[in-house]
């Protein structure tokens, strides 16, 4: 009943594309790590532990955590982060950092408490190993180049945000001025057998930054995935004649008077050719062709002690399940592994816990695909939110959503009557306290409460608010 598996494709396409984008340089976990001298080179060690509790109500584990009646679930995980930064010359570093997994998972950066007189049933995996070598031997300006496993995000982050546990990647880079910044990339998002390119998916990017001045920077990217049979989220073996996907990007960001501000628009385009796949009327679709797009924006005003924000995305949705056309917005997340696995992007329970609006995300490369981490394909959102420090050693910040299907002619067609738009509403919060250096106490805890949408597209029989509570310790050193 679910969007022509067509839509799989162009999404999956899009999807795996993205990952190449743009990689995070991200800083050594602790404040002040310690530096161990061997020669000329300088090694910084640093690590984190991470404990959380969990309890959530109403989010239904069975139903891909649905928002309907359930009984409640509390449990404690642990995460633990080792980190080596080699900085062999000014200009050659090497990064490898270290995470724990629940047992075998490669989508896992935790353990879950349970263990008694025995060994926390874990694993370690490579969240981070890449080099880096930076120069001036390019055309005579900055440049360097990065391989390795790295977080990887594009621009605000509406469309690739792999920062969690990163991709493979060859990046090179060069700054022409001091202003400019271009980057070209290259990523394998499926290795279906090393001696037949026939069933692998190959990302590129392309991407440029522009600093106009100290206060404003603007940005574009292109991403292209391609493959020559292999849709990943078909299956195995040759499941296409050709596959093209496309995302192109603008951002913006930057401060004007003490209003800072940033923004984002997408555009998506291409055609996976000889899909051949049967749609929910019957009919047979030979073809996709991508046709998403999403717009972000976001405000933020100081008033001291009290910084006042308000943003708006949308993300585009298909009207029609039994056309040739992908019109909803595809968005490359992450695996939809579980909440305790993600990252927040803007909700805490809508986008990461529940089964989101989306009707066809393929958000990953294996069969399947998405219903949450969708980010907001099919959504459009309205958030009001501040943030506030009482004391020096204590944050506190509040947001509220409104939430709303973009489209609901994809899910009519599947349920074949009338679907509300009304997704719900949320309200978050997120509190921290600096008890000692390094060492922060932390609670994030949200309210969802669905709206007609969920009832109407036939995901539950009768929707429930939705509780969620975290509340953790993190030590980095």
């Amino acid at each position: 009943m679910r969007k022509y598996l067509a839509l799989i494709l162009g999404v999956l396409l899009t999807l795996s594309f993205s990952v190449t984008a743009f990689a995070v340089h991200e800083t050594p976990p602790g404040e002040i790590a310690p530096v161990v001298a061997m020669g000329s080179d300088k090694i910084t060690l640093g690590g984190k532990i991470i404990t959380k509790g969990w309890y959530l109500d109403n989010a239904n584990p069975l139903n891909n955590f649905a928002p309907e009646k359930t009984d409640s679930q509390a449990f404690y995980h642990t995460n633990v982060y080792l980190m080596v930064d080699a900085k062999v010359t000014d200009n050659v570093m090497a990064f490898v950092e270290i995470e724990t997994a629940s047992g075998t998972s490669r989508n896992s950066g935790l353990w879950y408490w349970g263990n008694y007189d025995t060994k926390p049933d874990a694993h370690l995996r490579i969240r981070q190993a890449w080099v880096q070598y930076t120069g001036s031997g390019l055309l005579g300006v900055p440049s360097g180049i990065k391989i390795g496993h790295m977080p990887i995000s594009l621009g605000e982050k509406q469309f690739l945000n792999n920062e969690r546990f990163g991709n493979d990647a060859i990046l090179v880079w060069l700054d022409p001025t001091k202003e400019l910044h271009l980057l070209a990339g290259t990523t394998k998002l499926n290795e279906g057998d090393i001696y037949d390119n026939t069933l692998d998916l190959d990302g590129y990017v392309l991407l440029g930054t522009y600093t106009i001045n100290k206060d404003h920077t603007v940005g574009a990217n292109w991403l292209w995935a391609h493959s020559d049979g292999n849709c990943p989220s078909l299956g195995a073996g040759e499941n296409v004649d050709d596959l093209n996907f496309n995302n192109i990007g603008l951002h913006a960001n930057g401060n004007i008077a003490g209003l800072s501000y940033a923004a984002e628009v997408d555009f998506q385009f291409g055609k996976a050719k000889g899909i051949n796949l049967t749609t929910p009327d019957g009919s047979v679709a030979d073809d996709l062709e991508a046709k998403g797009w999403a717009v972000f924006a976001k405000l933020g005003y100081q008033l001291d002690p009290v910084n006042l924000r308000a943003s708006f995305a949308m993300g585009s949705g298909d009207d029609d399940a039994n056309d040739d056309s992908c019109k909803e917005f595809q968005t490359l997340q992450g695996p939809d592994y579980g909440p305790t696995a993600r990252l927040v992007h803007y909700t805490q329970i809508y986008e990461r816990t529940v089964r989101t609006a989306a009707y066809s995300a393929i958000l990953t490369t294996t069969p399947g695909g998405n219903v949450r981490n969708t980010n907001i394909a099919n959504t459009t959102y309205y958030n009001l939110g501040l943030d506030v420090k009482p004391l020096k050693e204590l944050s506190v910040s509040l947001d509220g959503y409104l939430l709303r299907a973009t489209k609901t002619g994809a899910w009519e067609d599947a349920v074949l009557d009338n679907v509300d738009k009304n997704i719900g509403w949320e309200v978050d919060t997120k509190i921290s306290y600096k008890i000692a250096k390094n060492l922060v106490y932390f609670i994030e805890a949200g309210v969802f409460k669905p709206g007609d949408f969920y009832e109407d597209a036939q995901i539950v029989s009768e929707d429930k608010t939705v509780t969620q509570a975290i509340h953790g310790i993190s030590l980095s050193f």
